[in-house]
């Protein structure tokens, strides 16, 4: 097991995503009993309690603080205040979930000492958790895929072969695109750009699907053979893809940096490219939300009109996977923890990397996971119903 630093425990209980009406309540190190909780007096069974485990709470009031009473075998041991985010006006025109930073092939996760998972599975820990993010995105009701990048961990043939497995698991349509895992070129690697479109879910370095509601645009920013990223070279395009009337949920895999000298590792795509790029994308459309992988964190800002995220791995700590509902007016994000029970306990245990400062640092705060964005030119409501036929389409 990884030495933790003496701050760096994680709570016991805590409250990881929210929506307007729901919210992801995440436990560790509690007795045996059944789990449950008590919402304006209405009493819901949340499952077995234990070491670690996810479960969804439902029934609360929207864009408010609730109450909600934790119970252990029907006693209340703790209350939580649990606010959630506004309601949007009208049904969900769209939803579309994204997972990324999945390392297929990857076989230990740490810095300065690598974790291995114990016991014995019917698959490995990338695998399995890129399965169940993307079953607990389906469920949530997701009516398209998108994978953020770093597919495989070193492109090797079998990582490509497990790629296939998960895949042949999914149950909507998927787009994907490269990350910088997938394009080191490693000895023994195959090309990424190839083995993406001979699957049919890579075309283009730009590709663009329009949902009711909400534009989907995806764009390479692999720089072959290196970690960082690049943008400049796409700008014109780029632009021209946001060009719309619809609002913008812009894909990639690496995170737009902030400072002229980097301060987090990995490298993303340089300032001196993305600040530009940001502002002709601002200019061409501005109602966009920007949401990338690659750093294996949680974090959300505001540029002018525009909202950036970044969303973390689905194979460590928390290990994640997000959901966006587009509505007429605007969009909500979500981020769940990956709820698989194995899935799960291999990733609460990696928050020890970095000595325990991993745990603490990769999720972000609760803004930064969940949120509803109002965009500043709501187009107009399209039939909901519409969106299986423009995914067949």
């Amino acid at each position: 097991m990884a030495p933790t630093l003496p701050f760096t425990g994680l709570p016991s209980l805590e409250v990881f995503a929210v929506e307007d009406r729901s919210a992801q309540l995440v436990w560790r190190d509690l007795a045996d009993g059944e789990l449950g909780v008590v919402v304006d007096g209405r009493h819901s069974t949340l499952g077995p309690g234990g070491r670690v485990g996810a479960a969804e709470i439902t029934g609360l009031e929207p864009g408010r603080p609730n109450r909600v009473d934790v119970t252990l075998d029907g006693r209340v041991f703790t209350s939580r205040t649990i606010t959630t985010t506004p309601s949007l006006p009208g049904p969900p025109l769209a939803r579309i979930a994204t997972i990324s930073d999945l390392h297929l092939g990857e076989a230990g996760f740490g810095l300065f000492k690598e974790m291995r998972e114990s016991g014995t599975h019917d698959r490995e820990y990338p695998l399995r958790c890129a399965q169940a993010a993307a079953r607990e995105a389906t469920a949530w009701g997701a009516d398209l895929l998108v994978i953020k990048g770093d597919i495989t961990e070193l492109g090797q043939p079998d990582q490509w072969e497990q790629f296939d497995e998960l895949l042949d698991s999914i149950t909507i349509p998927v787009v994907a695109i490269p990350g910088n895992h997938d394009t080191f070129a490693k000895p023994g690697s195959l090309d990424a750009t190839e083995e993406l479109r001979r699957r049919g879910l890579f075309p283009e370095t730009i590709q663009t699907r329009d949902l009711p509601g909400v534009r989907i645009v995806t764009a390479d920013t692999t720089t072959p053979r290196h970690t960082w990223g690049r943008i400049r070279h796409i700008a014109d395009s780029l632009c021209a893809a946001v060009d719309s009337d619809l609002p913008v949920l812009l894909l990639l895999h690496h995170h737009l940096e902030t400072h002229h000298y980097p301060r987090i590792w990995p490298l993303g795509t340089p300032k001196r490219q993305a600040a530009s790029v940001l502002a002709g994308l601002v200019a061409a459309n501005p109602d966009l939300l920007i949401s990338s992988g690659h750093t294996h964190r949680n974090r959300a800002r505001l540029h002018e009109s525009a909202v950036i995220t970044e969303v973390g791995a689905t194979k460590d700590h928390p290990g994640v996977w997000a959901g966006y509902a587009a509505h007429a007016v605007g969009i909500r994000q979500v981020v769940r923890r990956v709820a698989e029970p194995t899935c799960i306990a291999w990733n609460d245990r990696t928050h020890a990397a970095v000595g325990g400062i991993w745990g603490k640092w990769s999720p972000g705060r609760i803004g930064d996971r969940s949120f509803a964005h109002i965009w500043s030119r709501p187009p107009a409501s399209p039939s909901r119903d519409a969106v299986a036929a423009t995914l067949d389409a």
